[in-house]
C-alpha cells in the first residue's frame, strides 16, 4: 500500500471520527475530547521523550506531562480559584531540575545543562501546547470552534500536499528543513484555509456571532502560516534526532506528533484570534 493511499484512508477514517467526537459528544464540557488531548499528549511526549533522550531517560518521567491538561480541565470548569496549571507546571519543573544534582554524577555534571534543558522542553512541548485546545473548551460556541480549527489544520495539511503534488515539482526545497515543501503547495494550502474559514464563518451561525468575513480571512492566513511553521518544527527535531518520523503509531504519517504538530500550534494562534476579535 502506497503512501498515498494510506494517507488518503486515515483522513476519511480519522478525521471524520473526531469531528463526530467534538459534535455528538459536547457533554460535561467536551469531556471525551478532553480525554482524547490527554492520550495524544501521553503518547506524542512518549516520542518526543525518544526523540530529545535516545540514550538516556528525561529527568522527569514523560508520562507526568500528562498532568498540565488534566488540571487544565479541573480548573475551567471545577476550581477555577486555584491557579492548578500553574502550580503543577512548576512542580514538573522543579522536579526534573532537581534530579539533576544525582544524575549529573555521572558524567561530572558536563551535560547538565542540555539534561536541563531537554527536560524542560519536554514539559512543554506537547503538555503546555496542549493547553490552549482546552482552553477552547468553555466558550459558548466550543463546538463550532474546535471543528474549525480541526477544519483549517487539516485542511491546510491536505491541500498543501494536493496542491504541491500537483504543481509543487518545480518549486521544491523552500525550507532546507523539510526539501519536498514546494512553494505551490504552501500558497495553494494557504488560499484554501483562508477560503474555508470564510466559508466556516458564514455558513454556521454560531461562527457568525465571532468572526466577521474579513477576520475570517485573517483566522485563516495566521493559521495557514502557523500550521507550517509547527510541521517545519517537528521536522528540525526529527532532522536533529536522525529519524523520519516520530513514531509509528499511525499508519502513512508516523507518530501522533506527526500528525499533531500543526493542530498544537496553531491552537494558542487561534485562542489569540478568538479573544481578539470578540
Amino acid at each position: 500500500m502506497g503512501s498515498l493511499t494510506k494517507r488518503i484512508i486515515l483522513t476519511c477514517t480519522s478525521v471524520p471520527a473526531i469531528f463526530a467526537l467534538i459534535y455528538f459528544f459536547p457533554h460535561y464540557h467536551h469531556l471525551g475530547f478532553a480525554l482524547l488531548t490527554v492520550w495524544a499528549v501521553y503518547v506524542g511526549s512518549k516520542e518526543i521523550a525518544n526523540l530529545l533522550f535516545p540514550k538516556s531517560k528525561p529527568l522527569i518521567p514523560h508520562y507526568l506531562t500528562v498532568l498540565l491538561p488534566i488540571v487544565q480541565y479541573v480548573q475551567l470548569f471545577y476550581i477555577p480559584e486555584i491557579p492548578l496549571v500553574s502550580i503543577t507546571f512548576i512542580v514538573l519543573l522543579s522536579i526534573g531540575f532537581s534530579q539533576e544534582v544525582f544524575t549529573g554524577v555521572q558524567d561530572s555534571f558536563s551535560d547538565s545543562i542540555s539534561r536541563i534543558s531537554r527536560t524542560a522542553f519536554l514539559a512543554v512541548y506537547p503538555g503546555f501546547f496542549s493547553l490552549f485546545l482546552i482552553r477552547l473548551l468553555p466558550y459558548d460556541q466550543a463546538t463550532w470552534l474546535l471543528l474549525m480549527l480541526f477544519l483549517l489544520v487539516f485542511g491546510n495539511d491536505t491541500f498543501a500536499y494536493i496542491f504541491g503534488m500537483w504543481l509543487g515539482k518545480g518549486n521544491r526545497n523552500i525550507f532546507a528543513v523539510s526539501p519536498n515543501k514546494s512553494l505551490a503547495g504552501f500558497i495553494g494550502g494557504t488560499i484554501s484555509t483562508m477560503i474555508l474559514s470564510v466559508v466556516w464563518a458564514v455558513s454556521i451561525p454560531a461562527m457568525r456571532e465571532v468572526f466577521t468575513i474579513f477576520q475570517s480571512l485573517v483566522v485563516g492566513l495566521i493559521l495557514s502560516i502557523i500550521s507550517n511553521l509547527g510541521d517545519l518544527i517537528e521536522s528540525a527535531l526529527k532532522r536533529g534526532a536522525h529519524v523520519k518520523d516520530s513514531g509509528t503509531i499511525i499508519m502513512g504519517r508516523g507518530g501522533i506528533m506527526d500528525s499533531i504538530d500543526s493542530l498544537l500550534m496553531s491552537a494558542p494562534f487561534f485562542l489569540i484570534c478568538i479573544e481578539l476579535f470578540t
